[in-house]
């Protein structure tokens, strides 16, 4: 059994409005998940995505309103890409981006991608990459946003480590492939996991990232099923890997496990997705409240900020 792609990315956020109008706003992303933060009903757990919610697609933010600043160093998750399908489709964000004040660079190839460096208002690192193959998502079109040049999916995650081979060997175990030979004095990497990527940086550096709004809390890997999760969970096992044993997460069953720098890995099965509890027309629209917290229902609605 091994890992397919990437499920979703999942990162800190200290103001949950402001987060929610840049990526359903700006980058036109569909809210698919509207629940709370389990350790703390108090602060939302926001899911976007495209249309129906694909895994792959998924980038979710816990609000932590008392989280300070990230700071920036090695050994942390430094930046996600999403996909857009074409060049029209990178000049149209260009432009848009131009308009709405947002921070972006210019276009760079970067491992065989063209791509675009960008950041939201908490200067969560972000990149739009051109690549056309994901036809598996239906990408969410709005106003303002056309669906040919619509976000389709996460293409990739970049990681910053110390050391580059040891981070490299669980996404190996896991069914990742470097994607070319990678020598002792080499300090970038890129291992592909089905049609997505992991692109991984050396830096070796003593300053630490710490986590803050703004920052990436874990990243996660898609597998087909809970018997492909147990599968891998046993080769963790057995190859002595600590993890966290399967978790069900409502959505999804996992198993989080750490790599080496102290990165969070999670591995999620695809199903049964977050249409477990409401149709894919009105994702989003209500209030996903996890079974265990369903009979404060009332009093945790009545302490969060409205989000339509």
């Amino acid at each position: 059994m091994t890992v397919k792609g990437i499920h979703h990315v999942s990162s800190i956020t200290k103001e949950i409005l402001d987060n929610h109008d840049f990526y359903t706003n700006i980058l036109g992303l569909r809210l698919i998940k509207k629940t709370v933060n389990r350790d703390d009903t108090g602060m939302y757990h926001l899911f976007y995505g495209d249309y129906k919610g694909t895994p792959g697609t998924e980038v979710t933010f816990f609000e932590t309103y008392h989280a300070p600043k990230f700071q920036p160093g090695t050994n942390g998750i430094s930046r996600t890409y999403f996909r857009v399908p074409s060049m029209e489709a990178l000049e149209f964000f260009r432009h848009r981006f131009d308009e709405k004040g947002v921070y972006h660079e210019g276009f760079v190839e970067r491992y065989g991608f063209t791509t675009m460096i960008f950041e939201d208002e908490e200067k969560q690192r972000l990149a739009l990459m051109i690549d056309p193959e994901d036809n598996q998502t239906k990408p969410n079109q709005t106003t303002e946003i056309p669906k040919r040049y619509a976000i389709t999916s996460i293409g990739a995650v970049e990681i910053t480590v110390q050391y580059l081979k040891p981070a490299m060997e669980l996404l190996e175990m896991l069914g990742g492939q470097a994607v070319d030979e990678v020598s002792d004095d080499e300090e970038e990497a890129e291992v592909r996991i089905g049609n997505d990527s992991v692109f991984i940086t050396e830096q070796r550096d003593s300053r630490i990232e710490k986590e803050g709004y703004g920052s990436v809390h874990h990243f996660a890997m898609r597998v087909d099923d809970e018997d492909a999760l147990a599968a891998l969970k046993k080769l963790l096992d057995e190859e002595k890997w600590p993890n966290s044993g399967i978790i069900d997460m409502q959505f999804f069953k996992s198993v989080y496990v750490e790599m080496a720098g102290g990165i969070t890995l999670e591995l999620s099965t695809a199903g049964p997705g977050v249409t477990i509890d409401e149709p894919v027309e009105t994702l989003g629209e209500s209030l996903s409240v996890p079974p265990e917290f369903e009979r404060e229902r009332h009093i945790i609605e009545a302490f969060l900020i409205p989000i339509n």
